[in-house]
């Protein structure tokens, strides 16, 4: 009986400190939230949305309110866990955990999705100059008539 309730005791003990029980693919799932990969899932698609209703302009918005209620960011987190395991190890995913509970990670978390927005306009205005750029040289080089 002592044993029993000693490896109970110990089992309970270990799982509040997280050491016990805790798989690698719990440990992949909270990386993705401390990271704030769900937070910046959720950014990307709020942004795609606007984009395929200027595609196609005709769509009522009843189809996008309820076609954006369908939308889970988790089932993104839990297909990308394969991926995380094959190229981290267990090890690696807590360091990269510990990192992102720092007070460096925080801040990370905190300006990536203000950087990922400011970059994606820098992006945007780059591929424009760049295609510009394609017709100008395909003009000038005789492949395209102006």
């Amino acid at each position: 009986m002592k044993k029993l309730a000693f490896a109970l005791i110990f089992t309970i003990g270990m799982s509040a400190f997280g050491i016990y029980g805790q798989t690698k693919n719990d440990d992949i799932l909270k990386l993705l939230r401390v990271s704030g990969s769900d937070k910046l899932a959720n950014q990307v698609m709020n942004a795609m949305i606007p984009q395929f209703r200027q595609l196609v302009p005709d769509i009522p918005d009843e189809f996008w309110i309820k076609f954006n209620e369908k939308l889970n960011v988790d089932d993104l987190l839990y297909a990308c866990i394969p991926a995380y395991d094959k190229f981290y190890t267990h090890d690696e995913i807590k360091q990269l955990i510990a990192f992102y509970e720092s007070s460096l990670g925080k801040k990370m978390v905190e300006v990536t999705p203000l950087l990922v927005q400011e970059t994606m306009a820098i992006g945007q205005k780059w591929g424009e100059k760049l295609s510009q750029d394609i017709v100008d040289e395909l003009i000038r080089e005789g492949y395209v008539k102006n």
